[in-house]
């Protein structure tokens, strides 16, 4: 069912902001690993744990930023976030050029993630507030195409510019933000608040803990989400360490990943679909089995670019689906603290993946190359299992089968 043209340009707007955002931030932010292992000499284990720390500030400002879009109104959450997070990105530039301490540096990383990180639930949470049911999963999947397109470009440019200057890196990373802020300001249109009337509270924000069926879905969602963090910093790593890749042919496999998405993402969805949200979901976290696995035994640019595209149809089904479940799952004025919620469950998994997995290189590695990866297969292995088996806890609607006769048929098939 195509999109009303009215929500279809405004998404459009807000498409075009998520473009020139990751773009700009794709620039350097898959760089920094190796800017610290490489150009200061940190052990991958201590990079690990840094990228942790802020991958788990970026886990806590998700939920705040879920709770505050129910309650200020999405735009207004982006603005704020993404304004933060280019003053930090310029600082850290100028720290960086200025011989700053890793530590220092490191802070400001994990700052900046989390100012920058409000503004991904408040997407998230502006795409249900303004969309019906039938569009949220192909809005979600233009979403994650727009994000890819910037994926598409940045790292290509930053594995050359890496190259020459890693302070300038984050230089344009932190002007894209700035554009970005304009851009929201002047071109996305406001969506209404949930709960206006509210305050906010963080007892009432930590209340969704207690709906056991939703905290499954996010133990699930957190598992893939450690699966999925290996993309940016561990493979990164890996293909420059253990493969011979330089920076500029790493660059191009983020390129490759992009632009798979930009292609086969509007099929992929058209295709989910007709499908049960579960299904789909267990499916993509195989694809991510197979591609990992692959990268273990993969010792050249072909043969790795191959593993990234099997890795690619896991998140072309992975990402849209999650949020769109997470949605399906909340209560109409909640749906901002869940998308929240969610995003904290998945981005506590993905702040585990590096850590684990910068651990994993450090000592595992050098024994046997392969191992790391076939611990990840493992992982996303298990949470295949996992989607699987919660599709049977749901009813069809919250499965996503929106259509009656879909629905009537999947009803008529557990009945039986």
């Amino acid at each position: 069912m195509p999109m009303k043209t009215g929500f279809a340009a405004r998404l459009w707007a807000l498409l075009v902001c998520q473009c020139v955002l990751v773009s700009g931030l794709a620039l350097s932010y898959p760089f920094f690993a190796l800017y610290l292992h490489r150009q200061r000499g940190l052990p991958m284990g201590l990079v690990g744990a840094a990228l942790f720390a802020m991958l788990s500030a970026t886990a806590v400002g998700q939920a705040l930023g879920g709770e505050l879009s129910d309650i200020l109104g999405s735009k207004r959450v982006m603005e704020a976030s993404v304004g933060a997070r280019g003053l930090v990105v310029v600082l850290m530039s100028w720290a960086m050029a200025g011989g700053a301490a890793a530590g220092g540096l490191i802070l400001l990383h994990v700052l900046g993630g989390f100012c920058g990180s409000f503004y991904d639930s408040a997407v998230r949470a502006w795409i249900a507030a303004s969309c019906s049911e039938r569009e949220r999963l192909a809005a979600y999947g233009k979403l994650r195409v727009a994000v890819n397109l910037g994926w598409a470009v940045g790292p290509a440019l930053g594995g050359l510019m890496a190259e020459r200057s890693y302070p300038m890196l984050f230089a344009v990373s932190g002007a894209a933000c700035l554009v970005c802020l304009a851009m929201v300001r002047w071109l996305v249109s406001s969506a209404a608040a949930a709960r206006p009337e509210s305050r906010f509270s963080w007892r009432e924000a930590a209340g969704v803990a207690a709906d056991r069926r939703f905290m499954r879905f996010c133990l699930f969602a957190g598992l893939i989400g450690a699966v999925m963090a290996q993309l940016v910093v561990s493979l990164s790593v890996h293909c420059v360490r253990y493969a011979g890749l330089s920076e500029a042919r790493v660059g191009l496999l983020f390129t490759l990943n992009g632009v798979l998405v930009v292609l086969l993402q509007a099929p992929a969805t058209q295709a989910a679909r007709r499908l049960r949200l579960s299904a789909v979901l267990a499916a993509g976290c195989l694809f991510y089995a197979a591609g990992y696995g692959w990268v273990g035994f993969a010792g050249s640019f072909a043969a790795l670019a191959a593993a990234v595209a099997v890795v690619t149809l896991g998140e072309i089904t992975v990402s849209p689906g999650l949020h769109t479940m997470a949605v399906n799952l909340a209560p109409e004025k909640l749906r901002g603290r869940y998308l929240g919620f969610q995003g904290l469950s998945w981005q506590l998994g993905a702040a585990f993946g590096p850590l684990l997995g910068g651990l994993a290189l450090q000592y595992l590695s050098p024994v046997w190359s392969a191992a790391p990866w076939l611990a990840v297969s493992l992982l996303a292995a298990a949470a295949s299992w996992g989607f699987r088996d919660f599709g049977r806890r749901l009813n069809p609607r919250e499965d996503g089968l929106y259509d009656e006769g879909l629905a009537q048929g999947a009803l008529a098939e557990v009945m039986t």
